[in-house]
């Protein structure tokens, strides 16, 4: 029973830590909001987001290095 519960609060926590990852690359990438993301000229726009998805590839590509490195 225990082990189930440890399994079942793993996968919680490693959801919030997911959510809190994306968070901090959203406000790191395009400031503190929607406004600051309007005064934006469409490239600046597009070089944020182009900046925050090679963010996301790099976190996804550090995780899978790190399974990888376990054994």
């Amino acid at each position: 029973m225990d082990r189930i519960i440890r399994m079942v609060m793993n996968t919680l926590i490693r959801q919030l830590v997911n959510r809190g990852v994306n968070a901090g690359i959203n406000r790191a990438t395009r400031g503190r909001g929607d406004a600051r993301e309007e005064s934006m000229t469409p490239e600046q726009r597009e070089s944020a987001r182009s900046s925050q998805k090679s963010t996301r590839q790099m976190i996804r590509t550090m995780r899978k290095a790190s399974r990888f490195t376990r054994f």
